[in-house]
């Protein structure tokens, strides 16, 4: 089977907030605008397009990192696995979102200088308090194990199978 992957540029639209489930695992979420750029073909001159807004999250050590490193306006480049959420808003309207589930997230360095500091998540320098506000509900915390570690594994780096993650990459 087939894991789809999407990469998007655009930027951040909101601040990224640290959550905690139940199990004490951190996750985040933020939204991230890409507007397409089009070329009026009368007079040649480019334009913008409209915005596609997707919610990106993020799990354990990547949350944490994500809060501290991303805020609106930034360029970002964006890489995971896409998904959907619907649900029906107080109206009564069918409404939707577009999601990535991040395996990726970092600044996009066409747009702007970056500077890189690499974390180590067992390190305790590195996992102090999030800077930011946080909250406690998981919208995938079912109270059972797997809500608290959606993919299987116990390190957010370490793939399930490796021999199947080589020959997809």
């Amino acid at each position: 089977m087939s894991d789809a992957k999407v990469t998007v540029t655009g930027y951040v639209g909101t601040t990224p907030v640290l959550h905690l489930s139940a199990h004490d695992v951190p996750w985040t979420s933020f939204r991230v605008g890409s507007t397409r750029r089009l070329r009026d073909a009368a007079t040649g001159e480019w334009r913008d397009g409209r915005t596609t807004w997707f919610t990106v999250k993020a799990f354990r050590g990547a949350a944490r990192t994500i809060c501290e490193s991303i805020t609106p306006g930034q360029p970002v480049v964006v890489t995971g696995r896409p998904s959907t959420e619907e649900w029906v808003d107080k109206e009564g309207r069918d409404r939707y979102a577009l999601i990535i589930d991040a395996d990726a997230v970092g600044p996009d360095a066409t747009r702007g200088l970056t500077r890189f500091t690499k974390v180590t998540h067992d390190d305790p320098a590195t996992e102090r308090a999030p800077a930011g506000p946080t909250a406690s509900a998981d919208p995938w915390d079912d109270g059972s194990d797997a809500a608290a570690d959606r993919d299987g594994a116990d390190d957010p780096d370490e793939a399930l199978d490796p021999a199947a993650e080589a020959a997809v990459a």
